[in-house]
Formats: structure tokens, C-alpha cells, sequence
């Protein structure tokens, strides 16, 4: 088994909001997608809260004990981040005050993988055919549709910069914050315990499958505006067959090509990424 990891910050000089977690005695890997608050906070060290977050997951799945449960690890998790908000005063009755994380988490046995995920990242199991399997489902695609839908609006009207774009769907992306764990929203680990009922997990047999791909949003291949989407083999076989930095280094330079996010619709120019390849054969 070989493993392939890479996290780049995003645009906008903030710090990098997501991590990965590698426990290579559990066999257990995670990509980690830091969620701040609506109401900006930092620590004296210019963590922002997303970023906090995402560390706490990050270390708590790396010191799991032996055989531990990953639908249990994640809850403890959230719990772990409800403390580290109460040590920092943060007001948990706020839904808007709170610190969160997507997680996408596995753990690798002998004959099957068993899984674990909240939020918009994303799991694939990857054959030897080629076919990539969605282990999972971004949780808040029906959230962002939405306003995706009015930023197209936005261009219609003769809109040409992300300022003007994200200012015109900035109601909607707040109203989706308050959306998390919810009914009809999505789930995350931000401190609250209902998002029990939001984690979705399960497990696989290994037979035929030669890699594992975990991705944080900020990786997934964007559609073109107009077109219609391309299905998850756009992102994750160019990911197995050049390898995260290459497909990475791709997905920059269409980024750069775009920076008011009219050609490839998207909320940032460039969002935080992270991935891991955990290749299961020796070959690519």
C-alpha cells in the first residue's frame, strides 16, 4: 500500500482551513475541510476558526485507539471541537459563532474499507477497469445549486467580477450556513450533537478496487458555465494517473485563467486543497 497526500492553501493570503490525517498503525486516513465562523474569529496566533477545527479532528483521528469505530472517532471528534469552542468562549447557542468541519475519513483492512463522511468532501474507491465509485455525496450540493443558480442570474445582468458575484449571492451562502444539521441541510462536525444524525458511513469489500481517493472540495474539476457536468471521472482518474500534484498544478492554472469565476462558476478563485491516494496495488 502506498500513500500520496498534498494540501495547497487557497487564494486570499488566509491560512490553509483544511488537513489531512494519516494513522498509519489503524490504517485509519482523513481529509479535512475547516469551516469558520460567520462571526470572524482568530486566535492569538492568527488561526482562523476553520482552521482550529480542522487541527482538532486532525489530531484526534491521529491518536485513535486500537479497533476504534470511525462513525464513533468522528462523533468524539465533534464533541473534542465543542470543548476546544467552549475553552475559547465561544457562544454555542450562535449557530452563526460556530467552528466546523467536513470530514472524509477511511480505514484500510485486509478485505473491506469501511468509511465515514459529513459535509462536501469526497470519498471514490477506484477498480483496476477504471470505474470510479462515490463512496459518498456532497452533502450540500442542493444548498449551493441554489446559488449557483443566482450567479448565473448575476452574469446575465451584466455582472463580470467575483466582488459583484459573491456580494449578489452573499444572502444565500449565509442562510446555507444555518442549514447545518438540519433537516433539509446538511451535516458537519461544529460542536452541536445532532450531527449524529448527519454522518453517513459504511463499508466495501476490497475485492477488485486498486486505489482510494479523498478530496476536500477545493479539488474537485469545476463544470464549465453552459456545460453540462462531466461525472466524477473528470476529477478523480486524472488524480490516479498523474498524481495529486500534477492534476493539481492543472487545476491552478484554470483557476488563474479565471479569476472573476465566470467561465468555471465557483465561490473562490481558488479554495483550500487537500488529497489523498491511497494506492492498494503497486501499480498506477
Amino acid at each position: 500500500m502506498r500513500i500520496e497526500c498534498l494540501s495547497i492553501a487557497g487564494s486570499g493570503g488566509r491560512p490553509n482551513e483544511d488537513a489531512y490525517a494519516v494513522n498509519e498503525s489503524q490504517c485509519v486516513y482523513a481529509v479535512i475541510d475547516g469551516v469558520s465562523s460567520l462571526i470572524p474569529y482568530t486566535d492569538e496566533a492568527g488561526m482562523t476558526g476553520g482552521a482550529i477545527a480542522a487541527r482538532v479532528v486532525k489530531e484526534h483521528l491521529q491518536r485513535l485507539p486500537a479497533d476504534s469505530d470511525l462513525l464513533d472517532a468522528l462523533l468524539a471528534a465533534n464533541a473534542c471541537l465543542r470543548e476546544r469552542m467552549q475553552s475559547e468562549q465561544v457562544d454555542l447557542s450562535r449557530k452563526e459563532a460556530l467552528w466546523g468541519a467536513a470530514v472524509a475519513a477511511v480505514r484500510i483492512g485486509e478485505k473491506e474499507i469501511r468509511y465515514a463522511q459529513t459535509g462536501d468532501c469526497m470519498l471514490f474507491a477506484v477498480y483496476a477497469d477504471d470505474t470510479v465509485r462515490a463512496l459518498t455525496h456532497p452533502q450540500v450540493k442542493h444548498l449551493e445549486e441554489r446559488a449557483f443558480r443566482k450567479w448565473e442570474e448575476g452574469i446575465q445582468a451584466g455582472m463580470r467580477t467575483r466582488a459583484e458575484l459573491i456580494e449578489y449571492v452573499r444572502d444565500i451562502l449565509i442562510d446555507n450556513r444555518y442549514q447545518a444539521n438540519t433537516d433539509g441541510g446538511y451535516g458537519v462536525l461544529n460542536g452541536d450533537p445532532a450531527c449524529r444524525d448527519f454522518l453517513e458511513y459504511g463499508k466495501i469489500n476490497r475485492t477488485g478496487v486498486k486505489a482510494v481517493v479523498l478530496v476536500t472540495d477545493g479539488l474537485l474539476w469545476p463544470t464549465a458555465r453552459g456545460e453540462a457536468w462531466t461525472g466524477w471521472e473528470a476529477t478523480v482518474l486524472p488524480i490516479v494517473k498523474k498524481g495529486l500534484q500534477a492534476y493539481a498544478d492543472d487545476l491552478l492554472a484554470l483557476e488563474n485563467g479565471d479569476p472573476e469565476c465566470i467561465a468555471y462558476p465557483r465561490f473562490k478563485k481558488s479554495d483550500d486543497k487537500t488529497g489523498m491516494v491511497i494506492y492498494l496495488s503497486s501499480s498506477r
